[in-house]
């Protein structure tokens, strides 16, 4: 039996979000910063190293554990209105106004629409004035799925990523997409990369 495929080679690439991001997260120290691509212990490293608080959890991992469970034959029947609100009280328990930093990476893109709407409020409610969210948004592919991607922080301006996971289904977004997800925030300010990844800077 031939050995099992190896995983890609992960990739460092600059990203010009997450140096905006750095230079911001290095000018405060105790903040509560949350990480929704799981627990990587070179992030941790980073943001503990600068003073920061993380809490650390992999968002679409537990959604599909979470909503695989639910009965409902349908989509939106397992994505109720109860079930995102039973999840995100279980997922997201955090005090009106008390996080700091948001690391949704790619988080969005894949979750259910329903849900990704809901989490957005969700981020609202929580994050504190002037709170700074970083997100990313791969291009349209022909087929409407992708494979998310696990990012590590190698220095304030360097990311180390690589697929996780298999392709699943995407969400699009163009850039009135994504100002209309994020309408209730103070801004949102777009990086362009090379590789037409849509990176985006919201802050509270």
């Amino acid at each position: 039996m031939p050995p099992p495929p190896r995983p890609p080679a992960e990739q460092p690439r600059r990203s010009h979000a997450f140096e905006h991001l750095s230079a911001w997260l290095t000018s405060n120290t105790g903040l509560q910063v949350v990480d929704f691509g799981g627990v990587n212990q070179s992030n941790l490293d980073f943001l503990t190293g600068l003073g920061h608080r993380l809490y650390a959890d992999d968002l679409l991992r537990a959604a599909d554990h979470f909503f695989a469970a639910k009965t409902g034959q349908k989509e939106e029947e397992r994505y109720s209105a109860a079930n995102i609100e039973e999840f995100l009280s279980q997922t997201l328990d955090f005090p009106d106004q008390t996080i700091d930093a948001v690391l949704l990476w790619d988080t969005l893109q894949y979750l259910n629409p329903a849900l990704a709407l809901a989490l957005v409020e969700r981020l609202y409610r929580a994050s504190a004035p002037d709170c700074r969210l970083l997100a990313f948004f791969q291009p349209a592919s022909p087929t409407l799925s992708g494979t998310p991607v696990s990012c590590r922080i190698l220095d304030e301006s360097t990311l180390e990523t690589r697929p996780r996971g298999t392709p699943r289904k995407q969400q699009t977004f163009n850039n009135r997409g994504i100002e209309k997800l994020f309408q209730r925030f103070q801004s949102v300010k777009f990086f362009l990369t090379r590789d037409h990844v849509q990176e985006v800077i919201v802050r509270r």
